[in-house]
This record gives C-alpha cells, sequence and structure tokens, in this order.
C-alpha cells in the first residue's frame, strides 16, 4: 500500500451516514438519493451510468473479505468494504432503482447464478441484492469526473462512459493480466477454508470485484488503485483511492496524472465488522 501524497480527505466525498440512520433508509433509498443529488444538484454522475458501488457486508464471504484486506491497512483493521460493482445502465427519472442493471465478480453470488467461466466470472445482477442494510451495512456510490483547472469539476463526456462500458462488457479483453476466474478459485478456497490457508492478498491475488472495475475504467486511461504497490487491488484500494488519492492535491506532485477526481457519497453504519447473525 502507497502513501498518499496529501494529509486532506476528499472534500468531493460526503459522509451520508448520521442521515441515512435518522432516517432509517435502506439500501436502496441511499441510492436512490444518491444518484438523484449527483445528477440535479451537481450535474455528475451520468446519472449512475458505470458509477461504482461499494458494500461492506456482515455476512461470512463480506466478513471475511473485510478482514483479509486488515493487511492493507496501516492500523490493521478490517476493511469498511467488501465488494465492489459497477451501475451498468443509467438511471430515468422515473426508474425503478431495484432494478438497475449491475455488473460484478461476488464471491457469492446473491441472485443464485453461478459464475460463468467464459465470462471471465462476470455475473450481471441487480441493485436489489444489496437492499438489506442488516446483511450489507455500509454502503458508498463513487463516481468518475473531470476535474477543470478553474471551477468544479465536471461529468464525464460521453465518449468516456462508452468506452468504460464497453471494457466492463468484454471481460476477457485482458485475460493475461486480468484472469477474474482464477481469483475467484483463490478466494473461494480461502473463504472455505474459513481465513486459515495463505490470505490470496498476501500472494498478489486481487479481490476480482475490485480488479474488475479497475479494468473498466483502463478504458479512459485512469488507475482506479494508486495506492496499490501490484496488482492486488481490492475494495480497500478504491476506497483509499476515493478519500486520499484525489486529484485537486495529486496533480500538484504528479503534474502528468489525468486530471479526474474521485466524488460521491457513502453511509456506515457497520464500522467493526461485525457478522450479522442467521435471522438478519
Amino acid at each position: 500500500m502507497r502513501a498518499s501524497p496529501t494529509e486532506s480527505r476528499n472534500n468531493q466525498l460526503g459522509d451520508w451516514s448520521k442521515w441515512v440512520l435518522s432516517n432509517e433508509f435502506d439500501n436502496l433509498q441511499f441510492f436512490s438519493e444518491a444518484l438523484k443529488v449527483m445528477d440535479s444538484d451537481f450535474q455528475l454522475g451520468n446519472r449512475g451510468h458505470m458509477a461504482i458501488g461499494l458494500v461492506g457486508s456482515r455476512d461470512i464471504p463480506g466478513v471475511t473479505l473485510r478482514r483479509a484486506q486488515s493487511v492493507l491497512r496501516w492500523d490493521r483493521r478490517p476493511s469498511l468494504w467488501s465488494h465492489a460493482f459497477l451501475i451498468a445502465q443509467p438511471l430515468r427519472r422515473r426508474g425503478n432503482v431495484a432494478k438497475l442493471d449491475i455488473l460484478e465478480i461476488p464471491l457469492f453470488p446473491r441472485n443464485g447464478q453461478f459464475p460463468k467461466p467464459e465470462s471471465n466470472g462476470v455475473n450481471e445482477s441487480t441493485l436489489e441484492v444489496y437492499a438489506n442494510p442488516k446483511v450489507d451495512a455500509n454502503v458508498a456510490l463513487i463516481t468518475v469526473a473531470k476535474a477543470q483547472t478553474e471551477g468544479e469539476p465536471v461529468g464525464l463526456s460521453n465518449q468516456d462512459v462508452r468506452a468504460i462500458a464497453e471494457r466492463a462488457g468484454q471481460p476477457n479483453a485482458d485475460r493475461l493480466r486480468y484472469d477474474f476466474w482464477e481469483c475467484l478459485c483463490a478466494w473461494q478456497q480461502y473463504l472455505w477454508s474459513e481465513g486459515q490457508g495463505p490470505n490470496p492478498l498476501r500472494e498478489g491475488v486481487p479481490v476480482p470485484s475490485s480488479a474488475f472495475v479497475e479494468m473498466a475504467y483502463e478504458a479512459i486511461g485512469l488507475d482506479l488503485v494508486p495506492s496499490a504497490s501490484e496488482r492486488n487491488s481490492a475494495p480497500e484500494h478504491l476506497w483509499n483511492a476515493a478519500v486520499w488519492w484525489h486529484q485537486s492535491s495529486v496533480r500538484e506532485r504528479f503534474p502528468d496524472d489525468l486530471p479526474f477526481v474521485l466524488t460521491g457519497c457513502y453511509a456506515l453504519r457497520d464500522l467493526g465488522c461485525s457478522l450479522a447473525s442467521s435471522d438478519e
């Protein structure tokens, strides 16, 4: 894990935790409000198309993944996040956010579809599978925008979004570098051994969900995981990039970096990586 050149958190990333908790919002209400605010108030996010979702789950696979990522943190605490996905279509004005298509590589598919080797493990599902706040306690929506020399960032161009979507739709485009199927095999073995085997991250094996998101955004020349010292990306790297590697500060030190900025919001309900009870 590389250290960020800045000590200030990204002010483009809003903490909605208290608001979500006080209103007892579920995760679909969070995502619905987040998408609307990004679009109507900030004209960012391309109505959610190719936006990045993060969840921090409290089921057995989620807790296992969160604890495994402690090796990526300076404080050695479990990660807030266990999974990442891409929203695969823009939200229409009166659209049902629960039915928004997502692309993901889950360790344990919630929709019951076994991962397909021919699609390199990429699974199609809908946002409703992450509706339950008791199981998926932490949620975030992150969008990529273009930073301006002066003024507020602006949304990605339609050409950029199409390029990301096309790359996400070609999971075998770079299978030598991104063999998600092999990554799934390594993480499944770690899961079923109850974390007793070698941590795949220590072996240089990425979490497939975050590696898939990383691969998609390479289509516009953006490295979403600058804090990763090797290609062992994880949801923690995506979060670290959003919080600490924001371009407004990084550009001063790395002037050749592409002028992108990560924006969005998050809500945290479980900081301690607690395992949900069987009836939740």
